[in-house]
């Protein structure tokens, strides 16, 4: 049995003084740091100026005190230099102290108050290293006092009910702190807890926040698209595509790229409408508007430009290979076959950008090929000349 409390008792006094001790957080190194630098001032200065004075009456505690007191300023030298070592340098500190002030208070027998030392050291080891090394010294300090109290190794002039009392001050102060350790241990992890909640509660808030901004960013774009699109075709409207002609324009100017413009017109449509209705209407127009887009190229635009019309704008394209891209179209278009109406056709004028072209200038030239073509009997496609 005492084998193992000596065991104990080795293991708490030997682990603060390992020599990688784990960093503690940034807040209670600095507290510590400030602790020690005071203790280690105050207590240079109160060792050096009692050992002057005990020198002449008891040059070996006087001598203790002086070694003592250039001991406190070395570690406080040590502790400006190497803050990172705090656990150490607090338990090398502990330990002295502890041992200073037992030699104090076994040989300083003409010190009545001496008996306070105790109580420091042992709040000191409570705030340094925690309940358990506290416990421990706690445990040695009543061991050595009692234990000399009765052996008489060191005699003193305390009577059994001094040596009695200051075993209940150290117990006292023993549950007073370790009552406040436990108090401040719950409040700590109160925290804690209150903080991973809030940070629980942030991460949900801010999930919300990212699901909002994505619903927000997809409305945008649906809007965006609304605002650009043709809602019965789902081609280009009216508005993107004059817009998408001015900013184009300009780089076709410069870098002289030819592009050409498709004018498309369903033959008698009107009469599609007053035969069959403006539903199937809708359906005709539709089914067109698919054709056209089946059939373009990637890079062309396609536009419903109103009513019946509709426009295959194609980049980088000659009036040659815009002519055979209408008549393609014209074909594929002969050969559907829409459900409550038949075949239908379309006419087509084509037309090329010309440099310093407006818009209006262009749909001209594409207008008066479109009316050539229907001239000549509709379901035709005609070009107009590079002139």
């Amino acid at each position: 049995m005492l084998k193992k409390w000596i065991g104990k008792l080795l293991v708490v006094m030997v682990r603060p003084l390992r020599l990688f001790p784990e960093l503690a957080e940034a807040d209670n190194v600095r507290y510590k740091v400030i602790f020690l630098n005071n203790v280690f001032t105050f207590a240079g200065i109160v060792s050096i100026t009692m050992g002057f004075f005990r020198w002449n009456q008891q040059p070996f505690l006087g001598a203790i005190d002086l070694v003592f007191g250039c001991i406190a300023f070395a570690l406080l030298w040590i502790l400006h230099r190497y803050k990172k070592n705090i656990e150490l340098i607090s338990s090398i500190a502990l330990w002295l102290c502890f041992v200073q002030f037992l030699t104090v208070f076994f040989l300083a027998t003409d010190s009545h108050s001496r008996s306070a030392l105790l109580l420091l050291i042992l709040a000191a080891a409570f705030y340094l290293k925690g309940r358990v090394t506290g416990y421990y010294m706690l445990a040695i300090l009543l061991a050595l006092v009692a234990g000399n109290h009765m052996i008489q190794i060191f005699p003193s002039e305390y009577n059994n009910l001094d040596i009695l009392s200051l075993g209940f001050y150290l117990l006292a102060q023993f549950f007073i702190i370790r009552n406040y350790e436990c108090l401040r241990e719950s409040q700590t992890n109160h925290l804690k807890a209150l903080n991973v909640d809030l940070e629980a509660l942030v991460k949900q808030r801010t999930d919300q926040l990212a699901v909002a901004n994505t619903a927000l960013e997809f409305e945008k774009e649906n809007l965006k698209k609304l605002s650009s699109t043709d809602h019965l075709t789902g081609l280009s409207n009216r508005h993107h595509f004059e817009t998408v002609f001015a900013e184009h324009t300009p780089v076709t100017n410069r870098r002289k790229i030819t592009d050409a413009l498709i004018l498309i017109d369903i033959d008698h449509f009107k009469k599609i409408n007053d035969t069959h209705g403006h539903v199937l209407g809708d359906v005709v127009i539709q089914s067109v508007a698919t054709c056209i887009k089946k059939n373009s190229r990637i890079s062309d635009i396609t536009v419903r430009w109103g009513g019946d019309e509709l426009i295959i704008y194609a980049p980088r394209t000659t009036l040659k290979q815009a002519t055979q891209l209408a008549e393609k179209v014209r074909h594929q278009i002969n050969a559907m076959h829409i459900p409550g109406v038949g075949s239908i056709s379309i006419s087509a004028g084509v037309a090329v950008l010309h440099a310093g072209d407006t818009l209006s200038q262009l749909l001209q030239r594409a207008d008066q090929a479109l009316y050539q073509a229907k001239q000549a009997g509709r379901n035709n496609v005609y070009a107009g000349t590079l002139d």
